[in-house]
């Protein structure tokens, strides 16, 4: 079957707007049911011109969620789409903007077309915490902590390989980027059996989009715009990717070196003590030797392999 690519900002936003599609998408990357969403922020690719730059696609919900180790929960969904690396400052931006307004603890999801650094094609960071003093896992539920930091969700278009084991394989399996019609990309042949209802659903609205005559125009002129941006910022932005990898891997490399040094500081630290213990307890011994059971000072000696002189200090 023909879907329209939904990695395209007219696709995806149109793939949003379908109640039933928008609510299985969400939920399959969260792992929760998705009760009810409200749209609040909407933002899509547009190209200036004069300016000669193209915002990136972003659209935020208010929603309510259902986990099993939470229940129901109110929350703001912000969801952000992007194709540059460069856009990472975008999404600080407008998470601060969120963060100021928002009265809901907030989820990002982040639908990437370029690869990081992590191998899988989807992964999440959601926040655990530790008690300093004993450095257990505790759960954490407190509208206060909830408010001062969020989790995030992130999805790399380009290391999607096909699946069908869970919804979200099969929902990764709609954005993978391969078996394109026509060289555009802005459609490609679908060809995996569909028969979960909700990823019909998806695929319902992708096949309407791939159809549409005005759709397919709007696809066209964001392909346009997309290798503008290729054009006037791909290398530069392969550039500062290939920058930005080269200095996380210096810093890991340097952490790791650093906490080799501290594992044998420790490790020195903990023969110091034992030898310290040890020494203790012979002292301890020839103390009770002498004093309680009276024993002669060699044979003292002999047992705790103390000198002489030593035991006849105590």
């Amino acid at each position: 079957m023909i879907i329209a690519n939904p990695i395209y900002d007219v696709t995806f936003k149109r793939l949003l707007e379908n109640d039933r599609a928008a609510k299985f998408f969400i939920g399959a990357i969260l792992g929760c049911e998705v009760l009810s969403l409200v749209p609040t922020t909407q933002e899509h690719t547009d190209f200036d011109e004069k300016a000669r730059k193209v915002t990136l696609f972003r659209m935020d919900f208010a929603a309510t969620i259902k986990t099993k180790e939470e229940g129901e929960k109110r929350v703001i969904i912000e969801m952000q789409k992007a194709n540059l690396f460069d856009d990472v400052y975008r999404f600080r931006r407008y998470l601060g903007k969120e963060y100021a307004v928002s009265k809901l603890p907030i989820i990002t999801i982040y639908i990437l077309g370029f690869p990081l650094s992590v191998d899988s094609p989807a992964f999440g960071n959601v926040p655990s915490y530790h008690d300093l003093l004993t450095n257990e896992e505790i759960v954490v539920r407190d509208r206060f902590v909830e408010h001062l930091t969020h989790s995030a969700y992130f999805v790399q278009t380009t290391r999607i390989k096909p699946s069908l084991n869970t919804k979200l394989d099969k929902l990764l399996s709609i954005f993978e980027q391969n078996n394109f019609i026509g060289d555009s990309k802005t459609t490609k042949d679908y060809s995996l059996a569909v028969d979960d209802p909700e990823v019909k659903a998806v695929i319902d609205v992708l096949q309407y989009v791939a159809a549409d005559p005005q759709a397919r125009k709007e696809l066209e002129k964001e392909r346009y715009y997309q290798e503008t941006v290729e054009d006037m910022f791909g290398e530069s932005d392969r550039k500062l990717a290939e920058a930005v990898r080269r200095e996380e891997e210096a810093v890991r490399r340097e952490e790791e070196a650093v906490r080799r040094e501290e594992e044998a500081v420790r490790r020195e630290e903990e023969a110091i003590r034992q030898k310290e213990d040890a020494i203790r307890r012979q002292f301890e011994t020839a103390r009770e030797l002498k004093f309680v059971e009276k024993m002669p000072i060699p044979k003292i000696a002999k047992i705790t392999k103390l000198t002489e002189a030593e035991i006849e200090n105590l």
